[in-house]
């Protein structure tokens, strides 16, 4: 019994043994005929291994796009014999129409035989039939450099698509592409029912000539039976390409500069308060805004300068935007400024005028601001600015434009009490005059005693605040990084400083002091100030200036060089900040 056993198991490894001998390698195509969008599997098997190697698929690369791959392994016992095998099953998608080689491909040290293939071109409606389909659509024929043109890539399908499906990116050369978007919607065709997968571009051409929108490719796995050559999951993979197209690129008309393309252009000007309210030395913001239906905010130029005597301009960054739609991208560039009228008066903003290439009528078209005057007002006296102050309180020195008094005592709010008390006017103008007749008297008496020749009395002039005490009063207004106290501070420092000047302003302090550089710091902490960021307001820089320059008028000899009257004006006819 033993023996029979014996022999048996003997007989059986023979077996295995002729089976295993018989091993080999082959491989089979489902379809040997198809287009160009469609796709084949190629199986190779290997009997007699469970354990072979994958074979390399290098060689086909070259006409052959591996879709997908998979792999699989059978084992069983029959008639005494033993039968192994392990398949590769390979979707391959053709890369060009014409007669294709699917060349020996070597596993586990064997090669398969090659199979020669039939690729036939797409016909122009071939992605655009069946139960899927693929459509490019484009909304121009021809276009000029840097127009925008609109291209729709949608993918309609009337079964159901089991996995995830790929559509490849629209990649152009020679132009810029932006994404707008997808949706899903469905649409009715011969009495199916679609539904569409939709994604829209904005192609933007960079140079004129021919430009060339490629194929797209799409690949998806369908789960519907028929057709003999499906995966382990009962899914066929497809792979559809779309027709290249060709469009022309003009070159810019007449050589436009700018060259603005456009669907629409409009330019619109907003004020953050009516610049006919102005007083001299007041802000108001002025904004305007270059909107463009069809370009880039990239591509949208900056405004023109606006230059006008007597008005400062303090721009802040232009700000751009890109507002993407179903009908293609609008640039906006957004430009502000805050203006400053230097004095009263009369000024005229210039028009602001962008001349455009409207794409829908084929012609120029010009978008205008047209021009503006303003009148401004003269600036109320004693307002350091616009919102620091009540517009009836006056500073040191300033006379009242209704009743032309001159407000001298120096004490905050005085102005205020005045008005809410008629008789103090009167007796503030006492109370100096006679500290005027005593000053006068001291002097007299001190000429007197003096041992030294007596000089011809010098001509009276109007009592001022002392100089040293008005620069205190200066810096720590600087310190303390208030703009409405510092304007305040340097025109009663400048009223004190430079008696013999016409000094009613803050300017006309600066005009005084003719040193660039201290005007210079001034104009900067305006310009801070003005952008609306409070932490920009740092007068350290400006106080240094000033300081420096104070110090080398004094000199040696004192104060009273401050008063020297040969300096040239830096502003020759004046102005109010």
């Amino acid at each position: 019994m033993e023996s029979l056993t014996l022999w048996r198991l003997i007989l059986l490894l023979l077996a295995f043994g002729a089976a295993s001998a018989s091993a080999g390698v082959t491989a089979r195509v489902d379809r040997e005929h198809l287009s160009l969008s469609e796709s084949l599997q190629l199986t190779i098997r290997v009997s007699g291994s469970l354990d072979a190697d994958a074979p390399d698929l290098t060689a086909l690369e070259q006409d052959f796009e591996v879709l997908e791959r998979s792999r699989s392994s059978s084992f069983s016992i029959g008639g005494g014999q033993r039968e192994t095998a392990t398949e590769w099953q390979i979707t391959l998608a053709p890369r060009r129409s014409g007669q294709l080689q699917i060349p020996s491909l070597a596993v586990d040290g064997e090669k398969t035989d090659p199979i020669t293939v039939t690729v036939d071109t797409d016909s122009a409606a071939a992605a655009g039939s069946g139960d899927i389909r693929l459509e490019v659509e484009a909304d121009a024929d021809e276009l000029h450099v840097q127009q925008q043109l609109l291209v729709s890539v949608r993918v309609l399908h009337a079964v159901n698509l089991e996995r995830g499906a790929t559509l490849e990116p629209l990649v152009i050369d020679g132009a810029i592409v932006s994404e707008l978007g997808e949706n899903t919607h469905t649409r009715t065709i011969g009495g199916r029912r679609f539904a569409v997968f939709e994604r829209r571009y904005a192609v933007f051409p960079q140079r004129s000539g021919e430009l060339l929108i490629p194929s797209i490719g799409f690949r998806a796995a369908v789960g519907r039976a028929g057709g003999g050559w499906f995966d382990q999951f009962g899914a066929r993979a497809i792979r559809l390409r779309s027709q290249e197209k060709q469009l022309r690129v003009l070159p810019p008309v007449d050589h436009a500069t700018p060259w603005l393309p456009a669907r629409v252009l409009t330019l619109v000007e907003t004020w953050d308060k009516d610049p006919q309210q102005l007083r001299a030395g007041d802000s108001a913001t002025r904004t305007v805004t270059l909107s463009a239906h069809g370009l880039t905010a990239a591509q949208l130029p900056s405004l023109p300068a606006t230059a006008t005597p007597g008005l400062h301009f303090y721009p802040d960054q232009p700000r751009l935007e890109d507002t993407p739609g179903e009908d293609g991208i609008t640039g906006t560039r957004t430009e502000s400024a805050a203006v400053i009228p230097e004095h009263a008066g009369t000024f005229v903003l210039p028009p602001v005028e962008l001349r455009w290439w409207d794409t829908v009528n084929r012609r120029f078209e010009a978008a205008l601001i047209p021009e503006r005057t303003i009148e401004i007002q003269p600036a109320v006296a004693g307002a350091g600015t616009p919102t620091a102050q009540p517009a009836t309180s006056r500073q040191v020195g300033e006379t009242d434009p209704a009743t032309n008094t001159t407000d001298a005592s120096g004490l905050p709010g005085s102005g205020e009490s005045a008005a809410a008390n008629p008789s103090l006017p009167w007796m503030l103008a006492t109370l100096l005059f006679a500290l005027s007749t005593l000053f006068t008297s001291w002097r007299w008496r001190r000429a007197a005693r003096s041992p030294r020749p007596s000089l011809p009395a010098a001509p009276a002039r109007n009592v001022q605040p002392d100089e040293d005490s008005a620069f205190a009063t200066l810096q720590a207004a600087c310190t303390g990084a208030d703009l409405a106290r510092i304007r305040t501070a340097l025109r009663a420092w400048g009223m004190a400083a430079f008696p013999d000047r016409h000094i009613l302003s803050a300017s006309d302090a600066l005009a005084a002091i003719a040193d660039a550089a201290v005007t210079a710091e001034y104009e900067r902490l305006l310009a801070n100030t003005y952008r609306g960021d409070t932490r920009l307001i740092d007068a350290t820089g400006f106080l240094a200036r000033l300081t420096a320059h104070r110090t080398r008028l004094r000199g040696p000899r004192g104060s009273d060089d401050l008063h020297a009257g040969d300096l040239p004006p830096l502003y020759p006819h004046g102005r109010s900040a």
